[in-house]
């Protein structure tokens, strides 16, 4: 069975990776696709995954459109080139790209529709499965919305694939939770026009909190003030799940970063307006591994992050939190790979 993959932003290499491995070592023949953002690349040749380039990044809305056009047509022409049976991916060109290549297709997602709205009606409607967490059910999407009782941070973190490795800890120079990791996004994705986010003033009101306690790293997506340039975190971005497994705390305005923090142990702290609008992450919060905060409320972060570190047994509570997701959730792995099978035929 030939499948093609199309990848379009960093996480969805670490979403697809293990299952990439799992289609080859079924004996499918996979084929992917990426969109060169950020690390998107680099993840790939990481590890050792073949991929192919339709289109530079477009710039701009104008440049995003011609992208977006351009890419869907030569998508659809490598779609009838390639033949697959199915196609898989966080992509909008799935489901017009089957219908025109005679494949079937496999949405995934984890976002509320309200958050990514124009996502889900170019990636939606002509999808053969639309595929989500359990905790979007409740957005009912028709015969083909399948959901599963998990996360998709889970398909690369589970312990039966992810177990941190502590040489990261020598690489940087600390001891275990004696750390903090902070990342700073772009917020330049299409649904992200207008969101705000973290700002250097509460990075910079966090590491006068922390100072004396523990090392303040950074990564971002951003140009730093010249005084948080010593913060800044230089790890190869392979490494980043090792990282965050042994940090004291997580603060960012990543979506995917809190979850991958929440999801090892590691109190994972949010600021940005996607607060109250993203189920899977209110739902690590409801677990008390994640803690979301809109802007305009960074005193009360602050005081919830002081409040933290003056709890001596938060790693065993943590550590428990944690626990009780994975006795709950399950593993996403065994199942995306049946639901690929079925919606195959």
């Amino acid at each position: 069975m030939r499948i093609l993959f199309d990848i379009n932003h960093p996480a969805h290499v670490h979403n697809l990776r293990h299952v990439i491995d799992a289609c080859n070592g079924r004996g499918w023949v996979a084929r992917v696709t990426a969109r060169p953002k950020d690390v998107t690349e680099r993840l790939l040749m990481h590890y050792r995954i073949p991929y192919s380039v339709l289109t530079p990044i477009g710039r701009g809305r104008l440049g995003a459109l011609r992208e977006l056009v351009v890419r869907e047509a030569r998508f659809v022409r490598l779609a009838r080139s390639f033949r697959p049976r199915v196609i898989v991916g966080t992509t909008v060109h799935a489901g017009r790209a089957g219908l025109l290549a005679g494949a079937r297709s496999v949405v995934l997602n984890e976002d509320n529709v309200r958050a990514v709205p124009l996502f889900a009606r170019l990636a939606y409607p002509l999808a053969t499965a639309v595929v989500t967490p359990d905790c979007l059910a409740h957005e009912r999407h028709g015969a083909h919305h399948l959901t599963y009782p998990s996360y998709q941070e889970l398909l690369y973190l589970h312990p039966n694939r992810f177990a941190p490795d502590a040489s990261v800890l020598g690489e940087i120079g600390v001891s275990p939770g004696g750390y903090a990791v902070v990342r700073l996004s772009a917020l330049d994705a299409h649904h992200d026009v207008g969101v705000r986010g973290m700002t250097i003033e509460l990075v910079r009101r966090v590491a006068d909190r922390v100072r004396g306690q523990l090392r303040l790293l950074v990564t971002s997506e951003r140009p730093l003030a010249p005084e948080l340039e010593p913060f800044r975190l230089s790890i190869p971005p392979e490494r980043m799940h090792d990282a965050l497994a042994f940090a004291a705390f997580f603060l960012g305005d990543s979506q995917t970063m809190t979850a991958e923090a929440a999801l090892l142990g590691t109190p994972a702290f949010r600021l940005n307006d996607f607060v109250g609008r993203l189920s899977y992450l209110e739902q690590l919060e409801s677990y008390g591994l994640a803690f979301g905060f809109k802007p305009g409320e960074e005193a009360r972060l602050l005081d919830t992050l002081d409040s933290l570190l003056r709890e001596p047994a938060r790693e065993p509570v943590f550590a428990d939190r944690r626990q009780s997701v994975l006795r709950e959730k399950s593993d996403p792995l065994p199942w995306l790979l049946d639901t690929i099978e079925q919606v195959a035929g």
